[in-house]
């Protein structure tokens, strides 16, 4: 089966590009959650207690950060999902390959590494 090397290489590209934003989303959002969760404090910004600020959970006042890197990291996967799906299907891989570049953006540091492995293997099938 041959692949159309343009369509691939674009398709690296953007999934490239989707990895690297949405692996940083869900290093803050890990960061975020073990706030909450481990200290019992979410993040709040313009509230009494300054620009941005550590308050008790469920007690913001003002623009809970936290929820908008929930929010933001959510929509930025799909973005990436959309993006690996590109990719997918211009390298033409099978099955199992799609839901493993969608591991990339819900296991932390996994979409660096799924980045790196996926640019050797679109270099090698584009030569």
């Amino acid at each position: 089966m041959a692949i159309a090397r343009d369509k691939a290489l674009k398709a690296e590209k953007r999934f490239r590009i989707a990895a690297y934003i949405t692996g940083g989303m869900l290093l803050l959002l890990t960061a975020e959650m073990v706030l909450k969760y481990a200290f019992g404090v979410e993040i709040e910004a313009g509230g009494p207690f300054g620009f941005l600020a550590l308050v008790p959970t469920d007690t913001t006042v003002a623009i809970n950060i936290s929820t908008w890197i929930l929010i933001v990291h959510g929509w930025l996967y799909v973005v990436y999902l959309f993006a690996s799906f590109q990719l997918w299907t211009a390298m033409r891989w099978p099955l199992l390959y799609f839901p493993l570049l969608a591991l990339g953006g819900v296991v932390p540091f996994l979409s660096f590494i799924t980045e790196g492995r996926v640019r050797r293997m679109v270099d090698e099938a584009t030569r």
